[in-house]
């Protein structure tokens, strides 16, 4: 099969023939038609994640998948479309391969019926790891949420899903596109983090702080400082970067580490059905212009980049 895969620490990624997987009991085997590329699976081709897990060489990354079940277990039949986050304890077989093995009750769940095989292949990793930061700040009816990264996929998820909820959403953005793009996803109001001071642009229209925020964007030694400036007393904040941040007096802050768990995709099937949230995918590329996406990762878009594999 053909694969996008890390050979060593020190080379970059590299498109590889390699073995086409072959599913052990209680896994099935996906011919993967999808995917996407996030933050994570940069850090991953930067070898970030080499002190805490095992790269298994050619280590096949890549966090998203979606695509048709070739061989079935478990109630997964040939030709069930699928979807879903991979993340294993290891760097290694993941999603940007034609071919990928996972276990039956593990990372995938079947694609919900009204995206498109594009859609769902951007769709496991950002919504489901928003789903867990509204789930850890407790986010529902009333509540006033700060998303600090709005305009990513993960915020752009989040944003959704919290009006959905229904919260007050208070979305970071630039004027023009990305003003654009988080009042599409529901936000009810956006500051604009290039202009200044956000904390001070912030609590000029919420005097008193916010209940909860999502930071995305702010690194282990300042989100504890930009927590306490945009949150009340008591409020609660969450953080995607960096691990055991420090704590905000009269605050709390909390790390969410993503996990692909059957529950939570399902909860994300329900949501998208329901369409309380859509994909937002504002790039496409193939699957042979992986590098190019990457690259477009890294200038920084709205929403999601869709990756197709023929």
């Amino acid at each position: 099969m053909r694969a996008y895969a890390l050979e060593s620490f020190d080379a970059p990624p590299q498109y590889l023939d390699l073995p086409k997987p072959e599913p052990r009991d209680g896994e099935i085997l996906v011919r993967v038609r999808a995917t996407s590329v996030n933050p994570a699976d940069n850090l991953v081709a930067m070898g970030v994640f080499r002190d805490r897990l095992e790269y298994r060489f050619p280590a096949v990354f890549g966090r998203d998948a979606a695509g048709v079940v070739e061989q079935g277990a478990g109630g997964l039949e040939p030709g069930d479309e699928v979807f879903g986050f991979i993340k294993r304890d290891y760097i290694g077989d993941g999603g940007f391969a034609e071919y990928v093995a996972v276990p039956v009750d593990r990372y995938l769940a079947k694609r919900p019926a009204n995206v498109t095989m594009a859609e769902a292949g951007a769709l496991g990793l950002a919504s489901v790891t928003a789903l867990q930061c509204l789930d850890e700040l407790r986010v529902g009816e009333g509540t006033t949420l700060f998303v600090n990264g709005a305009t990513g996929g993960v915020g752009s998820f989040a944003v959704q899903i919290a009006r959905s909820l229904g919260a007050q959403v208070i979305a970071t953005a630039r004027p023009g596109a990305e003003e654009e793009h988080v009042r599409a996803m529901g936000a009810d109001e956006w500051v604009d983090w290039s202009a200044g001071d956000t904390v001070a642009a912030l609590r000029e229209r919420h005097a008193d702080g916010v209940e909860a925020l999502l930071d995305l964007v702010s690194d282990r030694d300042h989100v504890a400082a930009f927590a306490e400036g945009v949150l009340a007393e008591g409020g609660r904040g969450v953080t995607t970067r960096g691990d055991d941040p420090p704590q905000a007096p009269g605050r709390s802050v909390v790390m969410v580490h993503s996990q692909a768990e059957p529950a939570l995709l399902a909860r994300v099937v329900v949501l998208v059905e329901s369409g309380a949230v859509r994909v937002p995918i504002s790039h496409a590329f193939s699957f042979e212009e992986l590098p190019a996406a990457f690259a477009k990762l890294r200038e920084g878009v709205c929403g999601k980049i869709a990756v197709a594999i023929p």
